[in-house]
């Protein structure tokens, strides 16, 4: 059987849980309610790539590039550093401009620095603002596009996967966790579309608020099933 290429994390006692890394080129979705470490576990991703000779682009619909830095450094990852030496590129997708093509600019960045990895913030945002963006729904010929002009948050979903998927890059994708039984995600469908998904979540433990983590589901691996005790630290997320 033919051996699968595996993109390490490099978040303590993470990797060990998927065989050692994620499959190379896979989306994985990252979802959790506000404040349970999705966005950290991406820049942490992002930047251990970028330290290990893998460049990376964050892409945000919702944070400037100056509070990315500044969460970042929190952790003394210098995202400022890395971009200069064009290991990392932060992309913040302007809320301005109609109709922006969202792909092309996600493309030429990812081109610019021969990017491995991307992290996505988040699909909710995305689903949102739908009426600012451009997403290619079909192609006619090498350039001509059609993009989506309807609203359904399924669709976006899986077109948005589907383009994230021919970058190919290994790309995480944070989405809001549903509050109910019935779905993990909002929109309820992004799990289905994604290669794998990592679930983060605040916890009351005998009056303690604690965070855990389960690894719900990874294509092509054997996973440890079950919660984690998941915490920030100093230096970032990492398994207890």
């Amino acid at each position: 059987m033919e051996s699968i290429e595996r993109v390490k994390t490099g978040i303590p006692g993470f990797d060990e849980l998927i065989e050692g890394g994620f499959p190379k080129g896979f989306n994985i979705l990252i979802t959790g309610g506000p404040g349970t470490g999705k966005t950290i576990f991406g820049l942490q991703y992002l930047y251990n790539g970028a330290m290990s000779g893998e460049n990376g682009v964050y892409v945000s619909l919702e944070t400037s590039v100056d509070g990315i830095k500044k969460q970042a450094m929190q952790f003394g990852w210098d995202l400022g550093k890395l971009e200069k030496e064009g290991k990392i590129i932060i992309l913040r997708i302007p809320m301005d401009v109609i109709k922006l093509d969202l792909f092309i600019s996600i493309n030429d960045a990812v081109k610019k620095i021969g990017a491995k990895r991307l992290v996505f913030d988040s699909l909710d945002s995305l689903a949102i603002n739908i009426d600012m963006f451009k997403v290619p729904v079909a192609y006619v010929g090498s350039k001509n596009r059609l993009t989506y002009t309807g609203k359904s948050r399924r669709r976006i979903t899986y077109l948005v996967m589907n383009e994230l998927s021919k970058l190919k890059t290994t790309n995480l994708v944070i989405a809001a966790a549903s509050e109910g039984q019935t779905q993990i995600t909002v929109d309820g469908v992004s799990e289905y579309a994604s290669d794998g998904v990592v679930k983060v979540s605040s916890v009351d433990l005998g009056g303690t608020p604690s965070r855990t983590l389960e690894v719900i589901k990874l294509r092509s691996s054997k996973i440890t099933p079950g919660f984690q005790k998941f915490d920030i630290r100093e230096q970032g997320a990492t398994l207890l």
